[in-house]
């Protein structure tokens, strides 16, 4: 697994998910649980993922803020 960059598009506090721009095109979702570092996702941040595809669709981990 490689790390990736993007910009966090858009999050929803009450559902704690959201979607991430890659850097790389196309958009990604992540949820709250899979930031590493701690802050509150907000639109517009420079974040570092991993890409997960081990489930049914992809989903970034291992999010830290950059």
């Amino acid at each position: 697994m490689t790390s990736q960059t993007g910009i966090i598009r858009s999050f929803n506090p009450h559902s704690k998910t959201g979607q991430i721009t890659c850097d790389l095109g196309g958009d990604i979702c992540f949820t709250a649980a899979n930031i590493a570092t701690q802050g509150q996702p907000a639109s517009g941040s420079l974040v570092e993922f991993i890409m997960d595809d081990s489930s049914n669709k992809l989903q970034a981990i291992k999010i830290r803020f950059i």
